[in-house]
This record gives C-alpha cells, structure tokens and sequence, in this order.
C-alpha cells in the first residue's frame, strides 16, 4: 500500500506543479490581453478624434496621395477576418444596429456578470455600460451610465461582484459569495 500512497504523492506534485505553471502563464496571457484592450481603445478614440475633427476623408484613403495600398483590399483576409468598418459619429460600427434604448434591469445584470467573468480583470463602469449595450454617448448625458452603476452596486451588495477602487467593478471570488448566501441563511 505505501507504493500507491508514494505513487499518488508524486502524481499529486506533478499536477500541482503543472498548475502553478498555468496559473503563471494565465497570468502572463491576461495582462497581454489587458494591454491589447488598451491600446485597442486608444485607437478607436483617435480614430473618433480625427473624425471629429473634420479628418472624415482619411477614413477612406489613409495612405499618402490617396490611393489605397494594394493591402487594401476589400476582399477578407482568411488570415485576419473581414475589413472592420470605421465607426460612426455615435460610436458603433457602420454594420452594427444603434442601440433600440434603455436596457431591462436583468438584462443589464445578467450581461454585466457575464461581461465581468469573461474579462479577469476589474473594468470601469463606463466601459461596463458601453460594453453591454447601454446608450454612453453624450446625448444620454450619463443617464445610462448611472443606471449601470447603480445596477452593479446591487451585484456588489448581493456579493456577486466587488468594487474597489470607486467606479472600477470585477466578479466576485466565489467565497464571498457563498460566504453572503451563507449569512442570509442564518
């Protein structure tokens, strides 16, 4: 019997040690993702920037003397998927609906976790509400965005995300939320 107790140990090591070297690289993959996000964003509000600015006959030809690049097919790319569309003045992509209005509570709730499970890291309320399809343009005058705060401190009392610093939201661990059911059972 000790030879399957000293088998199973080392099995045991094995499987941690291969843990604690996935959890290293999930890591390492989420701040790249994170970074990705970053710089995305970025280019997306200097793309609006320019726009704005009365840079709208760039968005057609970017390159110098006007004239595509022969990169600059309109022919997906296998490798990297369709051309992306330029943004509209209201922030979506040509392709895409405009928002039909106000979202229903469980909708923005249920969006929001899914939202925050997927992302592993904490996001700004802002971006939450844009994220899920609430209205965040200037003409909402905050509205939305407000309404989306209010919905996540709900989650936040219910333990089912958690908010620190102010305004920046991620899921809960799984404890303190079992750990909160637990008290409201008492």
């Amino acid at each position: 019997m000790a030879s399957l107790f000293e088998r199973l140990d080392r099995e045991e090591a094995a499987v941690r040690g291969e843990l604690s070297v996935l959890s290293k690289e999930l890591d390492a993959l989420h701040g790249r993702i994170a970074a990705a996000e970053g710089r995305l964003a970025d280019l997306v509000i200097t793309r609006k920037t320019v726009v704005s600015l009365g840079g709208s006959e760039y968005a057609a030809h970017d390159t110098e003397g006007g004239q595509p690049d022969a990169d600059d097919s309109d022919e997906p790319d296998p490798e990297h998927g369709p051309p992306a569309s330029p943004p509209r003045t209201d922030g979506t992509a040509a392709g895409e609906a405009e928002p039909a209005g106000p979202l229903e509570r469980e909708v923005t709730r249920e969006r929001a976790l899914v939202l925050l499970a997927g992302a592993g890291r904490p996001m700004y309320v802002k971006d939450i509400a844009a994220a899920i399809g609430e209205d965040v343009s200037d003409t909402s005058k905050g509205r939305r965005v407000e309404t989306t705060r209010s919905r996540l401190k709900a989650l936040v009392r219910e333990g089912r995300l958690m908010e620190d610093p102010t305004a920046w939201f991620t899921i809960a661990p799984a404890s303190a939320g079992e750990q909160r059911q637990g008290d409201a059972r008492e």
